[in-house]
């Protein structure tokens, strides 16, 4: 056989292996995709059988309820962080209600974990009254008096029954509860900066709702507030896009703080 002849039979086996690696590809990458999903849903299940063992621990019998809190919230910030997971290989937000039953039951004080549960229970896994259900089993065992920023719990409670269940009078409910505990907090050398400014704000969106159940003023307050307490990007996105809809544009100034600034 000639060098050329030998060279074009090569040519022609690289080009037909070529087009049969193309042809697989698709069906390679589906399969790992399908056994990439597949390890994600055995994953949540893992997780979600761990969490069931948490709750049916005794609340009060051990004396590692901190512990066993901050295991299981950074066990779900490891959750909802992994967006390929929930997102791309669609296992979704199911599990949030679960992790934050845990750790709202070992630890009600831990106000900052409240504010991830708005977010992943009430907005991604559309779980409203499982929310406010948490927020009810926690907030008595929360005081303005040993912790100045607990007002931001009552806020949270207030946004999520106005924006995903549409009880407004709950809401106002909740929004005078946070501008009184605000008001509390307002002591050196503990009270935080904003307090005077949340006790004010609070009582305008009750006000608010007061005057009109469906008040387009205190939604955009609302939305304003998950904006600036946004945790991921995706939550600050949608609240952009929610206050694009109620004619509300945000802008950074030059002090590079977030405003609302009303669309032309």
């Amino acid at each position: 056989m000639s060098l050329m002849k030998l060279a074009i039979n090569l040519g022609a086996i690289a080009a037909l292996a070529i087009t049969s690696i193309s042809l697989q590809l698709p069906r390679l990458n589906q399969k790992l995709a399908g056994q990439t999903r597949n390890a994600d849903l055995r994953a949540v299940d893992q997780e979600r059988a761990r969490l069931r063992f948490l709750n049916q621990l005794p609340e009060r019998g051990f004396g590692f309820n901190n512990m066993i809190a901050n295991m299981a919230f950074l066990g779900f910030l490891q959750y909802f962080g992994d967006d390929v997971a929930r997102a791309q290989n669609k296992t979704g937000y199911s599990l949030s209600p679960d992790f934050f039953d845990v750790i709202i039951s070992r630890d009600p004080r831990h106000v900052y974990a409240y504010l991830f549960m708005s977010n992943s229970v009430t907005m991604y896994a559309a779980q409203p009254k499982r929310a406010i259900a948490l927020y009810k089993k926690g907030l008595p065992f929360i005081s303005p008096e040993t912790q100045s920023d607990a007002y931001t719990v009552w806020r949270r409670r207030a946004i999520d029954e106005l924006l995903f269940l549409g009880d407004s009078a709950a809401a106002r409910k909740s929004y005078l509860k946070a501008a009184e505990w605000a008001d509390r907090a307002t002591f050196p050398p503990d009270a935080l900066p904003e307090t005077k400014f949340v006790a004010e704000s609070s009582r305008a969106s009750a006000e608010f709702l007061r005057q009109d159940p469906n008040s387009r003023s205190a939604r955009i307050s609302a939305w304003g507030a998950v904006l600036t307490a946004a945790v991921d990007q995706k939550t600050f996105q949608i609240a952009v896009n929610e206050l694009d809809k109620l004619g509300m544009a945000v802008e950074t100034n030059d002090q590079g703080q977030l405003q609302l600034i009303k669309k032309k």
